[in-house]
């Protein structure tokens, strides 16, 4: 009897478990199915809707019949958030009288309600679609509500509204930065810059107290703003962050060095060079390659022959070659008292000038 009961449990153990594999097969492939079907129809609606910018764009729409056809796709709310993505994403390809007829298609279709509802949902990935999209189609209405997200503790949020408020006011749009305490991300800071095309000739308070910011990243930002607008002002204040507690900043300050560069920089670089970290010293001996400066020539070749780093030695060679000292260095390499790795360093440099 008990051999009896345990081989019918055991039947039907092994039962339950096919049919919850069976369970799970149709599950996945009701899914495959679903997720294709969805690539699909995402696929054919966005050749619909490339097509239907395209006529709008070149003049070719038909007023009519395509609207209805095209208003019935758009009461599918996947289909309207596609197109809203594509138009923000074409909104950045075009200028000038096509950027005004993929506004005129936001505006035609009423997807402004769509992204005004993003912007006041509670999930911030929705936020900050409605943010983009807002700012895309350029609705000033919305720049009160975009700018009281600038203080949002989401990150995909305020740099979404940061980048927004940038593209609506240009350089006063960054006013945000007088009290930013985040970081601003390499991507952001390039995002911002691309957005600003001018500088107000009032700008230097800001500029002076963003570049004294106790916030690394809004420094690092100042100085690639200084060096795109050439701000020759800053040129004293920029030679004074080669002592900031960042690296980070250092090496931007000699690039910006470099950029904004006058008769004393390449001597500056030489005097302060032994007081800098390796990433810093490597960044200046790239000032230097790019100034060729003669006045160097001298610097260099103690660096290549004392700098206990290689990488240093190298750089230093590597200067050395573009300021036409080739002759030197295969002096140096062919004489006795040199030792192999500095051959080595050497060769390397001469190889990189032929290639």
């Amino acid at each position: 009897m008990y051999h009896h009961i345990a081989l019918h449990e055991l039947i039907l153990a092994i039962v339950i478990v096919l049919i919850l594999v069976l369970l799970l097969i149709i599950t996945v492939l009701g899914y495959s199915f679903y997720s294709y079907r969805i690539l699909h129809n995402k696929q054919s609606w966005r050749e619909i809707i490339e097509y239907k910018i395209m006529e709008t764009i070149v003049g070719n729409d038909d007023r009519s019949d395509s609207d209805k056809e095209f208003a019935e796709h758009l009461k599918e709310p996947s289909f309207r958030a596609l197109f809203l993505d594509v138009l923000v994403d074409s909104d950045r390809k075009f200028s000038g009288g096509a950027k005004q007829s993929i506004n005129r298609l936001f505006r035609d279709f009423e997807l402004e309600d769509e992204a005004w509802r993003k912007l006041r949902h509670r999930s911030g990935y929705l936020v900050a679609g409605g943010v983009q999209e807002l700012a895309a189609m350029n609705v000033e209405a919305a720049i009160p509500e975009i700018m009281a997200k600038l203080n949002d503790p989401r990150t995909a949020v305020y740099q979404e509204a940061q980048y927004a408020i940038v593209s609506f006011k240009g350089y006063e749009g960054l006013g945000f930065l007088d009290h930013f305490n985040k970081p601003l991300s390499d991507w952001q800071q390039l995002r911002l810059l691309y957005s600003i095309h001018d500088i107000p000739e009032q700008a230097d308070l800001q500029v002076k107290d963003w570049i004294h910011s106790k916030n690394d990243s809004v420094v690092v930002f100042t100085l690639r703003l200084i060096r795109k607008f050439r701000l020759m002002t800053f040129y004293t204040a920029v030679h004074n962050l080669l002592a900031h507690p960042s690296t980070m900043v250092r090496v931007q300050a000699v690039r910006t060095l470099q950029a904004i560069e006058h008769r004393g920089t390449i001597q500056q670089f030489i005097q302060s060079f032994d007081l800098q970290p390796l990433a810093v010293q490597n960044e200046m001996l790239k000032a230097m390659k790019i100034a060729k400066s003669k006045e160097s020539e001298h610097f260099l070749k103690e660096l290549l022959w004392n700098h206990p780093q290689v990488s240093i030695k190298i750089s230093a060679a590597e200067v050395l070659v573009v300021l036409g000292e080739e002759h030197y260095l295969q002096e140096v390499s062919q004489a006795g008292d040199t030792y192999d790795e500095l051959r080595r360093i050497i060769k390397h440099a001469l190889q990189e000038k032929k290639c």
